[in-house]
């Protein structure tokens, strides 16, 4: 079967089981039949995880952590992100900053800003998200100019560190603290 048809049949099954309960994916749980006899389980996390496989992340550490490398790609794969591309900084430190783009889930988000913390000494500096891909993480990133980045003080970072936010407040809060709230968005 072609893959574009399995997609619909999965998408018209979430829009059914949707329906069923009432419009809360996450409270329903029930299979949607595939060829060759094979069963889908479909749940909110199995979205998630289909989702999560578009994110593209990279990390640029120091060569003083070069060897966590291995350790950063399995924190992402268990939460099935495969797209991790760490790269080295050849002399010196990578820039204390990240980026995240308008898509990315709050607790993937949480995710990357713990392993900034952890691997690149620090965030002190956040990348708006009117320039970045909808679905791309940068940890230490030195692709951007100086003057794209906005400074984020550790009381902002620890609001955007809250488990409690949901992926709509974290991105709000983001584009507060970038200015972008405040700004026409570009053309």
């Amino acid at each position: 079967m072609k893959r574009r048809t399995r997609k619909i049949r999965l998408v018209g099954g979430l829009f059914i089981l949707m329906a069923l309960s009432g419009g809360r994916l996450g409270q329903a749980v029930d299979t949607i039949g595939v060829p060759d006899n094979q069963w889908l389980l479909v749940t909110e996390e199995t979205a998630d995880r289909e989702a999560n496989g578009k994110i593209l992340v990279e990390v640029f550490l120091s060569k003083e952590h070069q060897t966590d490398a291995e350790a950063i790609k399995k924190e992402f794969a268990a939460v099935s992100i495969t797209k991790v591309r760490p790269q080295v900084f050849k002399a010196g430190n990578p820039p204390e900053n990240i980026a995240i783009g308008p898509n990315i889930p709050a607790d993937i988000a949480r995710l990357a800003i713990r392993l900034a913390l952890t691997y690149n000494r620090g965030v002190k500096l956040l990348l708006p998200e009117e320039r970045l891909r909808t679905d791309y993480i940068a940890i230490g990133t030195s692709i951007f100019d100086e003057s794209f980045q906005r400074p984020i003080t550790p009381e902002q970072l620890k609001q955007l560190s809250d488990p409690s936010l949901t992926t709509d407040q974290f991105h709000a809060l983001y584009r507060h603290i970038t200015g972008e709230d405040k700004r026409p968005p570009l053309q």
